[in-house]
């Protein structure tokens, strides 16, 4: 008992530490990366070229990893893709125009890409199903530190050095630091290795196709559903409150972060629940209260009403964080992989492409309208959960877990 706690405890710490780093590094850059962008003397359409070509690099990049991740195991992606952030990074501080900036911010969303399906193959590996609320809501704080600490230490260091370069030398080391602790601290968690042929990768992907029935599909879509939702808070909410609200940069990032509060403080509780009662009992409420929140905020009028609704968004969002244990859940062992490569993908697809679609809707009816396609999505996405996206808690046995 004493060694299955021991090792439950390095796995612990096998994912939330690198998960802080890489994470801290990302943020570190985040607050300097359009004016960094805008120092080539490009547009603005280039700047957000720029700013989403991460989440295209990992868009790109998720089913291939997904399949290598299977094939060689955990271990390598979860090095390597530290390694290749920082090499990203440090060339992202050295570029002398866009085009290699943009080509070095792909390669990073690739290197994220390795880390992320990785991590989430190893939970489904080494987890119970009893036990991974828990430890997904806990490696989504662990990452949450790391982005909210960020990008005060990217302004400081920006400020300090007068350079819009220096603070990537910092997400550098940050994700070296990630990179040796993975180093250190993970092991290999994939089923034993199969000598895999032609004949055999093929095989297992047309297993995999067919493993992809009604309800993996609907589950797939809430998760891109949700994306969409974060990107629509992402990018409309500072927009609006800035030209509706008449609201200061200090004033939105505050708003902002009430909602990164309130989802940290949610998300372990909610992990606990999830593993107690089933992973509906939060996704429904998550969708219906977000539902909600879009609804009410063109109503908000000023700092306050507009800090409400991003309360109740934390909420929605922290209660959300049950769709990384329903993954786990649903990947089948012989593909863990390529099942959370495949999961990713429509993640980012809903990251990439939701800006542009709620962007040019506001551009052609206004906020209110944006907010409210968000709004129809989370309750239809909310009845799709609901009538089609099978419970996983109760069908899950526990096999060979460390915890």
């Amino acid at each position: 008992m004493t060694e299955k706690r021991n090792s439950g405890f390095l796995f612990a710490l096998s994912l939330y530490i690198p998960g802080f780093f890489i994470n801290l590094g990302y943020g570190i850059v985040s607050p300097i990366l359009p004016l960094y962008a805008q120092s080539f003397n490009i547009p603005y359409v280039l700047v957000a070229m720029i700013i989403t070509s991460n989440a295209i690099g990992r868009l790109c990049s998720d089913i291939p990893l997904g399949v290598i991740c299977d094939r060689v195991g955990r271990r390598p992606l979860s090095i390597l893709g530290p390694l290749l952030a920082t090499i990203s990074a440090i060339l992202s501080g050295l570029a002398q125009n866009f085009y290699e900036l943009l080509a070095y911010r792909l390669v990073m969303g690739v290197g994220m890409s390795m880390w992320m399906i990785a991590a989430m193959a190893r939970i489904a590996d080494n987890a119970s199903p009893s036990m991974r609320g828990k430890i997904t809501s806990t490696y989504q704080a662990a990452n949450m530190i790391g982005t909210t600490a960020g990008p005060a230490v990217g302004g400081f260091i920006a400020q300090l050095s007068n350079s819009y370069r220096a603070p990537f030398f910092f997400y550098a080391a940050s994700t070296l630091a990630s990179m040796v602790t993975a180093l250190i601290l993970v092991r290999e968690s994939a089923p034993s290795q199969r000598q895999y042929s032609k004949l055999s990768i093929q095989a297992n992907f047309r297993k995999f196709l067919k493993f992809l029935n009604f309800p993996i599909l609907m589950a797939t879509f809430m998760i891109l559903t949700n994306h969409i939702r974060f990107s629509a808070w992402n990018t409309l909410l500072p927009l609006y409150g800035g030209d509706v609200l008449n609201l200061n940069s200090g004033e939105i990032g505050l708003i902002m972060s009430t909602l990164t509060l309130t989802q940290f403080l949610i998300l372990t509780p909610a992990g606990y629940v999830i593993d107690k009662y089933g992973r509906k009992i939060a996704l429904i409420p998550s969708f219906i209260i977000a539902a909600v929140s879009f609804v009410i905020l063109p109503f908000s009028k000023d700092f306050f009403s507009a800090t409400l609704v991003a309360a109740f968004l934390g909420v929605a969002s922290g209660l959300g964080g049950a769709t990384w244990a329903l993954a786990t859940d649903l990947s089948p062992e012989e593909s863990r992989g390529s099942f959370m490569g495949f999961w990713h993908t429509f993640g980012d697809i809903g990251t990439s492409t939701g800006p542009i679609i709620l962007g040019f809707i506001a551009d052609s009816y206004g906020f209110s309208p944006a907010f409210y396609v968000v709004a129809g999505l989370m309750f239809v996405t909310a009845a799709t959960t609901q009538f089609f996206v099978k419970e996983t808690l109760d069908e899950q046995s526990i096999h060979h877990s460390i915890i």
